[in-house]
């Protein structure tokens, strides 16, 4: 074999490669779309699921629902690595949206801080209503939980606003982008330092500190109940406590999990830039890497309607009453509610 034909092949694996990538992140969007508007349909239908808490769970499903839709989007029309079909726009305006809001991920980065946020909006309320049980009903109204989630909206997307700046439509007819070249290539590098730090290690730290004294908190009152021998109720109100904690321990560690890897890369290669410190971060081992932590960050999307189901005891119970066979077309639901709230 001839080097030219063995330089030939090494690419078409490559490019083989790379699109059965595209092909699992555009797979994953399409499974986290559906599961997490399954959330939204059973929580939003279920009438003894109408809580403060899993309202606020909707409002996570719809920003990974949305991060979902636009993954899959990306992937199959506009991602650098592969494209599944190509279809970009003839007209300059459509052009100049496609590069801006889709080929730059911007809108993708838009629901990955919403869902950061969300999550940190829910374990607040929690943590309000266990470490601080006495101010709940003062702190935690309808109107102050609307404002503090738009707030976080739009901080989510003020955050993924420099997107829109590094790349543009090419002048150039047979590219659809083009990236940007700037003067200071210190722009991407704190772009990337700031997101990393705004939506990543300052939640995590936030969080994962929130719900330490939510556990030792649930853990003094189980001891205290325990010694008092207090009524059933009050017991059981401590353990479904518990278990709701224990569900948004599991949902804030899947998210370290399958986060951190590509945080850990942006951090080492200072991404979006073409320069970087190590010089792996320019080989072939790490376009392979890269593909890996792609992959984990958006199934940090697909799993949480997963845990729901394992570890979310009224969910379950929810989900069955939607999809029970022996519900009644006319009214049986209402019946169903309120035996599966009294259970």
């Amino acid at each position: 074999m001839s080097m030219k034909n063995a330089t030939s092949l090494i690419s078409l694996e490559e490019a083989q490669t790379d699109v059965w990538v595209c092909q699992i992140i555009a797979a994953e969007g399409v499974f986290g779309f559906l599961g997490n508007l399954l959330v939204c349909f059973v929580i939003l239908r279920v009438r003894f699921l109408h809580t403060m808490t899993n309202y606020l769970l909707v409002n996570l499903a719809v920003a990974d629902m949305l991060l979902c839709l636009c993954t899959f989007f990306h992937y199959l029309f506009a991602s650098s690595r592969c494209t599944l079909i190509n279809m970009v726009p003839s007209s300059s305006l459509g052009r100049e949206l496609y590069c801006r809001l889709v080929a730059s991920q911007s809108l993708i980065w838009v629901f990955f801080n919403a869902s950061a946020y969300n999550l940190c909006v829910v374990t607040l309320e929690r943590y309000i209503a266990i470490v601080h049980p006495l101010k709940y009903a003062r702190k935690v109204t309808a109107t102050r939980m609307k404002t503090l989630v738009t707030l976080l909206w739009m901080l989510s997307v003020l955050l993924a606003l420099p997107f829109l700046f590094t790349i543009k439509a090419s002048d150039d007819l047979d590219k659809a982008c083009s990236d940007i070249e700037y003067l200071n290539q210190a722009f991407p590098i704190l772009l990337s330092v700031v997101l990393v730090s705004f939506t990543y290690i300052m939640p995590v730290i936030m969080m994962s500190w929130a719900y330490y004294k939510m556990q030792v908190t649930l853990k003094r009152q189980a001891q205290a109940l325990n010694l008092q021998r207090a009524r059933a109720a009050a017991v059981d109100l401590v353990i479904a406590r518990q278990r709701v904690i224990s569900m948004l321990t599991i949902v804030l560690g899947a998210l370290i999990i399958l986060w951190t890897p590509d945080n850990v890369c942006v951090i080492l290669c200072l991404y979006p830039t073409s320069d970087s410190t190590l010089n792996f971060c320019g080989s072939e081992s790490f376009k392979y890497i890269s593909g890996i932590t792609s992959f984990l960050l958006y199934l940090n999307s697909v799993v949480n309607p997963i845990i729901y189901e394992l570890k979310y005891k009224k969910f379950r119970k929810g989900l069955r009453a939607v999809f029970c066979t022996c519900l009644d077309e006319h009214g049986g639901s209402n019946s169903v509610d309120a035996e599966m709230a009294r259970r």
